[in-house]
């Protein structure tokens, strides 16, 4: 499974990269305001007479990090009549910048850019590994981010339409082909009793065909089913290891000894353990009755591990896949080395 930090970068570089030239204007206007105390000064007469009430701090970029590339064209675009008060006001403003400054169609296209990059960024804040989030919260955002692209990509706006289908080609490339996405992480999701198999199946519905998603519920369904069978071998290898235990702990002698003196007793014993397997193997797994049961009314204040918590009496075996499988990390990084240059997008074994 692929660290998603590492794949939100891969998309923001490829994006960044292929508008490189508007980039390289707008923070070459940053950086003449930002070379002396006197330019900033007429800076913020500009800001005055614009009437703007921003109080937003122009910043230059640290080109290793995509996330200060947002940061910049976040200010530089709240002050962007600012900008143009100083071409007209300052000769040396366009001559400096070799008479390519910021063009209007360069801050709509770096407008465009923020909304996506604004996007990108709170995902990777509420993925950061520092934040310890648990797995189940991963599909939750990626649909968010398909959602986003996939409204864009259909908007009359030529340019928000050209910007969205690329970066939605490097998103489906990365990060979102229903066909090969990791069910591991579908499974964390049907874990959440606030979601559970339905919630996965509304939101692909709103994007996918429909026999594309069955196949994905399908394979799903029997992801969960092949960890839920494992578990649950451990546990009754677990299970009769400690009843073998506790059994040569006692008087060896008085097991045989009640067997000859009361055999009847023992023929009780041994239909009481006849009908309790065959009540066994007659229920519905864990699995089944959690998938059956109505989801929990998800509030701000709902905790998902307490709930397994509280409910792993229910949910002996099926608690313990939700314990291990929740804590699967979706993010190996801290939130500001998510948006950086280099590197390949690291993985491991889920």
């Amino acid at each position: 499974m692929r660290c998603s930090a590492h794949i939100l970068n891969l998309i923001v570089n490829h994006e960044l990269n292929d508008i490189k030239d508007l980039i390289t204007r707008i923070r070459g206007a940053v950086r003449y305001i930002k070379s002396s105390p006197q330019r900033e000064q007429h800076f913020k007469a500009c800001i005055k007479k614009e009437k703007i009430a921003s109080k937003s701090v122009l910043c230059l970029d640290v080109q290793t990090r995509r996330s200060s590339t947002f940061f910049m064209l976040e200010a530089a675009l709240e002050l962007q009549k600012a900008f143009e008060r100083l071409e007209e006001d300052d000769p040396h403003y366009k001559l400096e910048l070799n008479n390519e400054p910021p063009s209007k169609s360069d801050w709509y296209d770096a407008r465009v850019l923020a909304k996506f990059l604004q996007k990108f960024y709170n995902t990777a804040l509420r993925l950061s590994g520092c934040l310890y989030a648990t797995s189940n919260s991963y599909f939750q955002e990626v649909i968010g981010i398909e959602c986003l692209l996939s409204e864009c990509a259909k908007s009359s706006d030529t340019g928000l339409c050209s910007m969205a289908l690329r970066m939605k080609s490097k998103f489906d490339m990365y990060c979102w082909n229903i066909e090969k996405m990791d069910s591991m992480l579908l499974v964390a999701l049907v874990l959440d009793p606030c979601f559970k198999m339905e919630y996965v199946k509304f939101c692909c519905t709103k994007l996918h065909p429909l026999h594309k998603v069955d196949e994905l519920m399908h394979r799903v369904k029997e992801a969960m089913s092949r960890i839920f069978a494992k578990y649950q071998l451990y546990d009754s290898i677990n299970s009769a290891s400690a009843s073998s235990t506790q059994k040569s702990n006692g008087m060896a002698v008085d097991g045989p000894f009640r067997e000859a003196c009361e055999p009847e007793d023992s023929l009780l014993s041994r239909y009481r353990k006849y009908l309790k397997a065959k009540k066994v193997g007659s229920c519905k797994s864990e699995v089944d009755r959690y998938l059956e049961e109505s989801c929990e009314e998800c509030g701000p204040n709902f905790e998902i591990l307490s709930w397994w918590k509280l409910n792993c009496s229910r949910y002996r075996v099926l608690a313990q896949v939700a314990k291990d499988v929740l804590a699967i990390p979706v993010s190996t990084i801290a939130t500001e080395s998510t948006f950086c240059t280099g590197g390949r997008p690291s993985s491991w074994s889920a």
